[in-house]
């Protein structure tokens, strides 16, 4: 799958995403959903801020039993809205426009199924951080992933309403 944001054009597959510069392209927020628009923060936030860390977006975590049924699954699996390596460490993040409690027991899940993803069997022994990325502030919720040892991170794209 291609998305093309500003002038990056994303490749993703399941478990590799590429930024490739030099694309134009004009992404209309108005018409969009509340969960394409946390797509396209997230998108430009890793493209901005961690271009060259090794980087996957929707990522399933966690142990499938049996890989041929694993289709049968997708609707109980836990999907991580993005992983990446930089720094010796793996930073697990979760986006949302606006943040709420849940979203906190969402990243200590995929902390905890992220040790027995059997594709990120290589990473299971680096240092887990966790990213709540939202497009605005929610200061209750700012300090309660300040006590969880989560970074929330605040930005909005250029642009954005």
């Amino acid at each position: 799958m291609f998305m093309v944001i500003g002038s990056a054009l994303i490749a993703e597959s399941s478990l590799e995403t590429r930024v490739y510069l030099n694309q134009e392209c004009i992404i209309t927020l108005d018409k969009m959903t509340g969960q394409q628009k946390e797509s396209v923060l997230l998108t430009k936030w890793l493209a901005l801020f961690h271009r060259t860390a090794l980087q996957w977006k929707r990522v399933r975590m966690g142990e499938v039993a049996n890989h041929e049924e694993a289709k049968y699954y997708k609707v109980i699996l836990r999907w991580a809205d993005a992983v990446f390596v930089e720094d010796g460490a793996v930073h697990i993040v979760e986006a949302k426009l606006r943040p709420d409690l849940g979203t906190i027991g969402q990243l200590e899940g995929y902390k905890a199924l992220f040790i027995v993803t059997p594709e990120f069997q290589q990473y299971w022994n680096y240092p887990i951080k966790m990213i709540l990325l939202s497009a605005y502030l929610d200061l209750n919720i700012a300090e309660l992933c300040k006590r969880k040892d989560i970074t929330y991170e605040h930005w909005k794209p250029e642009g954005w309403e």
